[in-house]
């Protein structure tokens, strides 16, 4: 099917190899969040969690988008993490918080940040400095801005559900830069001098 796709892309709209091969990966991607969505929202829903179902996806995406994490070659096991996120992330949440601990976590967040920087799929080209930079940048700038959000905010609905996404999308950066120690891409990415 994929090479069929690509073929009908290349002959009817002219594009090379290469523009069809990234917008079937986009296209796949696409599909496959979806169906991630879908299949974790309707698991969420009967037990009581779409709401922060539901604010742990924007939260997630919003950084996610920008910082990488860890990549998995399978759906099914792409889904079992994504599961184990998302109820790690909503079980936690049920713990109150003190606000010295929210704002030690959300320090060490940014720090590890600032250290690991962004992680790209084995599967997606190596980016150039500039890139690295430019996610890093902004990264930190939604960490900063979800920072003085939960930690201005005492009361804020979804207030440890923001915290725990957070925190854990930190921590599997920080896994994924473990994972891929001693490749070519420590070169890359060097965060040193962002």
């Amino acid at each position: 099917m994929r090479k069929k796709l690509k073929n009908y892309l290349q002959t009817q709209f002219h594009f090379s190899s290469l523009e069809a091969d990234r917008i079937l990966y986009g296209f796949e991607s696409i599909v496959s969040e979806a169906v991630k969505f879908v299949i974790l929202f309707f698991i969420a829903l009967p037990l009581g969690y779409a709401d922060e179902m539901l604010v742990a996806t924007i939260v997630l995406l919003s950084i996610r988008s920008n910082s990488g994490g860890l990549h998995f070659s399978h759906f099914f096991s792409c889904l079992a993490f994504t599961v184990v996120f998302y109820t790690a992330a909503i079980g936690l949440a049920q713990y109150p918080l003190s606000s010295k601990f929210l704002s030690l976590g959300l320090i060490l967040t940014l720090g590890v940040f600032a250290w690991v920087g962004p992680i790209t799929s084995i599967m997606r080209p190596r980016l150039q400095t500039k890139d690295v930079q430019r996610y890093s940048r902004r990264v930190i700038f939604l960490l900063l801005i979800y920072s003085s959000i939960l930690i201005t905010f005492e009361t804020l609905p979804y207030r440890n559900v923001i915290y725990w996404v957070i925190v854990l999308q930190i921590f599997q950066l920080l896994c994924a830069r473990i994972a891929r120690k001693g490749e070519i891409y420590e070169e890359v990415y060097d965060t040193k001098n962002l």
